[in-house]
């Protein structure tokens, strides 16, 4: 499928949705919304900012429909979700791959609450000396670091 010429929200919409076609998933009316909400998205919006832009575009989404599609589309590794400060956020896995599980971790400023996203392997040493010292298997992507980017530790 080629997606040149195409926006890159509805590209990033439609690599989604071959992928979850070729791995035998049924393309529903709400994951398809929650898909394009989230390819629409800036930053990693909590549940309800995502069911609201649902809502607004596809009225009469109820929020649990919502809810149910995200721990779907995470189960099914398309979306990703990180415990910040606010609640729970969530975005889709590497747009680029397409769910093909490609993670990062997150880094959120306990100031100005912004999100820094990070490369995966920036924690791997962490990780090795934690299973050898303590044989516990460290996996990060799904909490966000604490501190103060370089901003704030700038004028604080």
């Amino acid at each position: 499928m080629s997606t040149r010429g195409q926006d890159p929200v509805a590209a990033t919409v439609e690599r989604v949705v071959a992928h979850l076609r070729e791995h035998g998933h049924r393309i529903t009316m709400p994951r398809r919304a929650v898909v394009d909400t989230l390819a629409r998205a800036e930053g990693h919006p909590t549940v309800e900012q995502i069911a609201a832009d649902v809502a607004e575009r596809w009225p009469g989404m109820h929020l649990t429909t919502v809810y149910r599609t995200l721990e779907t589309l995470a189960e099914l590794g398309v979306v990703t979700h990180v415990h910040l400060a606010a609640g729970t956020a969530y975005h889709l896995a590497d747009p680029a791959s397409a769910g093909a599980g490609t993670h990062h971790v997150h880094a959120q400023c306990r100031s100005c609450r912004r999100v820094i996203d990070l490369p995966d392997g920036i924690l791997d040493g962490v990780r090795r000396e934690l299973a050898a010292s303590e044989g516990f298997a460290l996996e990060p992507h799904h909490v966000a670091l604490s501190g103060l980017c370089r901003g704030c530790a700038a004028t604080g």
